[in-house]
């Protein structure tokens, strides 16, 4: 919580508050207690019951008593003082947590987003580079092959085996493109970069059953946003051709808005089988849903999961529609850092 942040400023005077009110009801039960004591008389019948025991010297206790009072209000008062100086000093270490907390989430974001540059950029250099050079391999190797006569079989063969050389490793080439980059995001948006994923999944596991439903606008989008939202699919799916082979899977992507949070636009992502299920009071050896929890809170997003031994699995991640954009007239660190080597 920053210290600008309108729930900080609202405590101050809740609690100045709280504070007027109970002074103002000490001071009522004060006069209170005095009018009692003028309308019963209560002086006067304290020493008539009391002056049998005038050896006691009872008569001066109440400047004793009063002396106590005073000490006990001096004590409680100093307490107060302490318990508001530790309360200032833990709100200021949370405060400080807090800008600790959303640093280390904005720098998360940002390293994703230069990781995810970068495959970028080692993705398209290995389609426009390796690639163009495979497929002139093929060709030659094809133009080798019908050259080739009937008097020169072993040349005929070494040029099939040249081709599919090539062939095999653009294929090769092709899966760790696709690995890097997910096909069609950069082009065709989110929603067509998720239906060919799925769609990937259902010729891989032909006894499983996929759905995916969009709702919602997903234009505009910064790039950690959207790859996030594509890892976090590409490991759910990930995960049932491990443990749910025979499912039905549902997939939900929708763009809405929360109105317990004042209207904040906000990404829902939804996956759900009625697989097997897990034990989620065990330890798990695996690092996939801790990586979706980090990849989904380091945008300042909700990564959940529900599931049960025999009642399937779910996972849902809420994520703000801003997350990975550039705060207004607040560039990024690594425009900065551009700007300074510049």
């Amino acid at each position: 919580m920053r210290p600008d942040s309108p729930t900080s400023s609202a405590e101050a005077p809740a609690s100045r508050s709280t504070v007027r009110r109970d002074l103002a009801c000490v001071l009522a039960l004060t006069v209170l207690a005095a009018v009692l004591c003028m309308r019963f008389d209560v002086g006067e019948l304290t020493y008539s019951l009391t002056r049998r025991f005038e050896r006691f010297q009872l008569d001066e206790f109440p400047p004793t008593l009063v002396v106590l009072a005073t000490g006990l209000a001096w004590f409680a008062w100093r307490r107060y003082r302490e318990s508001q100086r530790e309360l200032l000093h833990r709100r200021a270490l949370e405060e400080k947590a807090e800008r600790l907390l959303a640093d280390n989430r904005r720098l998360a974001s940002e390293s994703i987003g230069a990781q995810e540059n970068e495959r970028r950029h080692f993705a398209r250099e290995l389609h426009d580079e390796l690639g163009q050079y495979l497929n002139a391999i093929a060709l030659d190797a094809g133009r080798i092959r019908d050259l080739s006569t009937e008097g020169e079989p072993e040349v005929h063969r070494l040029s099939l085996a040249v081709m599919q050389s090539a062939s095999t490793v653009y294929r090769q080439i092709g899966g760790m493109i696709r690995r890097l980059r997910p096909i069609g995001l950069d082009e065709f948006g989110l929603p067509s970069a998720l239906e060919h994923c799925v769609e990937s999944w259902r010729e891989r596991l032909p006894q499983a059953s996929f759905t995916l439903t969009v709702e919602g606008d997903f234009a505009n989008l910064a790039d950690v946003l959207n790859i996030t939202l594509y890892r976090l699919v590409q490991e759910g799916l990930t995960n049932v051709s491990k443990f749910a082979r025979t499912s039905r899977v549902e997939i939900y992507l929708v763009r809405t808005a929360d109105d317990a949070r004042a209207t904040r636009d906000e990404i829902v992502v939804t996956m759900t089988d009625d697989g097997p299920g897990i034990d989620l009071t065990k330890p798990r050896a695996g690092l996939g849903l801790i990586g979706m929890r980090e990849r989904v809170e380091a945008i300042g997003g909700e990564f959940h999961i529900a599931s049960q031994p025999g009642s399937g699995f779910l996972f849902c991640a809420r994520v703000p529609v801003q997350a990975g954009l550039p705060e207004p007239n607040e560039p990024s660190e690594l425009a900065e850092l551009a700007k300074s080597v510049k």
